[in-house]
């Protein structure tokens, strides 16, 4: 999901910017200072003002329409909406109270109310962005009308760019081996780098129950091809089947996927499993989780690397002003199935980092890091040792808005698995440029 006006994470800030000027009656100090709150998206600290100034401000049209910002951006919607509706009977020709109520109607689930609103606001003249955010809204309450038909959000990516070592290869032509002594890579096993393009395409289809619970499928698909005849061309899709819902506060979720790999056209891995989701609010802008992945691998030649895969994540987002923190904490497992392949069962644990910040209406940008250690069990038969591995990965990403459906991109990356075994050692650096199409 983009970060744009349309949808409705920064929606106080964008309402504040479609309408230049208020007229409303009090232009008080103390009611500039909570709209410049409000603008710069400082939720918790826009709340507790509107709180302190309600005593004397309420019934203020230019302080009940802030106070209902502020209330909905901090989760009381209720109260959000029995300011915003004293603000519009004061001032029923303000398309922006307007636009405030109607939304709040709709995430209380007052369907029929939020669509009373729109109505009118679309036979109004609003500036473009806030017309498209009417049509929007009008047409999530027609699909949550009629939830039996569901719909689809699908888009398609082109984009080109250039990768150091997309083999994920060794910067050596020879290794030792303790049995066998020097012996040379193939040139598929070695860091070579090369330029590509490649074409994804993918598809999401959600089938809403009520406003909190909804079954979705998605399939997709990444194929990237290389300049160079030694780096393999691949494909990778993906299918997924699940249902999520809201109980007491949780958000729940649960999903079967399946994940094949290709290389140069020829099947190279399967990848299926289960994975389930429990999340909850702590505080008005942290979300506590736990995700749990029970999976399979199954390689179409080596058979013998086939394992089973337990991976348990926990982690905590949170929103300060237009940034939002997520960091993550990983544990999991690696089963060989076969027991002459033991070797390769491990433990791994890691840490996660993600930053995302909306720069503006049309600008975001974010910040991935990861780290993994991994502790194999057993000596690697041909090395004599126990493999030991520590892999980090860092990402930054820029994203820029065309038009409600096209979207520029950009993104560079690095990554670089240490160790103790020359031939698991490598790095990565990798840039690219696309765009996208929403439909």
């Amino acid at each position: 999901m983009t970060m744009k006006c349309m949808h409705f994470r920064s929606w106080a800030l964008c309402w504040l910017t479609f309408f230049s000027s208020l007229a409303l009656a009090s232009s008080s100090a103390s009611l500039d200072q909570l709209e410049a709150l409000i603008r710069q998206q400082e939720h918790p600290a826009a709340w507790q003002l509107a709180q302190q100034l309600q005593s004397e401000q309420e019934g203020d049209p230019r302080f009940d329409y802030l106070f209902g910002l502020a209330a909905r951006s901090s989760g009381h919607v209720h109260q959000a909406v029995f300011a915003l509706e004293r603000a519009l009977s004061s001032q029923p020709q303000s398309s922006d109270i307007r636009l405030a109520l109607a939304v709040s109607y709709f995430d209380l689930g007052n369907l029929p109310a939020a669509e009373r609103e729109l109505k009118q606001l679309e036979k109004a003249a609003l500036p473009e962005r806030a017309a498209t955010l009417v049509q929007t809204y009008l047409q999530r309450i027609k699909k949550l009308s009629n939830p039996e038909h569901g719909y689809w959000q699908n888009w398609l990516q082109l984009g080109a760019g250039s990768d150091s070592n997309p083999n994920s290869g060794v910067d050596e032509d020879f290794f030792f081996i303790p049995l066998l002594g020097q012996v040379r890579l193939f040139e598929q096993s070695q860091e070579r780098d090369s330029s590509f393009y490649e074409m994804q395409a993918q598809l999401n289809f959600t089938l809403p129950q009520d406003q909190h619970s909804a079954f979705y499928l998605s399939a997709g698909a990444l194929h990237s091809e290389y300049s160079e005849d030694v780096v393999f061309s691949r494909t990778y899709a993906s299918a997924v089947a699940g249902y999520q819902t809201r109980w007491r506060g949780y958000q729940l979720a649960g999903e079967l996927f399946y994940r094949p790999i290709q290389l140069d056209g020829s099947s190279y891995l399967d990848y299926q499993g289960l994975k389930t989701t429990v999340s909850y609010p702590l505080w008005e802008s942290f979300e506590l989780g736990l995700d749990l992945t029970y999976a399979r691998q199954s390689y179409a030649e080596l058979t013998t690397l086939d394992k089973k895969q337990l991976l348990a994540e926990g982690w905590l987002s949170t929103r300060t002003g237009r940034a939002e923190h997520k960091f993550q904490l990983r544990w999991g497992m690696d089963d060989s199935d076969q027991t002459r392949t033991d070797f390769n069962n491990r433990d791994y644990y890691g840490l996660g980092y993600r930053w995302q910040l909306l720069l503006d209406q049309r600008w975001t940008s974010s910040v991935s890091l990861d780290y993994l250690n991994g502790a194999y069990d057993e000596l690697h038969p041909l090395f004599r040792l126990v493999r030991d591995d520590s892999y980090y990965r860092a990402e930054l990403e820029l994203s820029y808005s065309l038009s409600p459906q096209w979207r520029a991109l950009a993104a560079v990356s690095h990554l670089r698995n240490n160790s103790n075994i020359t031939i698991y050692q490598y790095q990565r650096t990798r840039g690219w440029i696309g765009v996208r199409y929403a439909f």
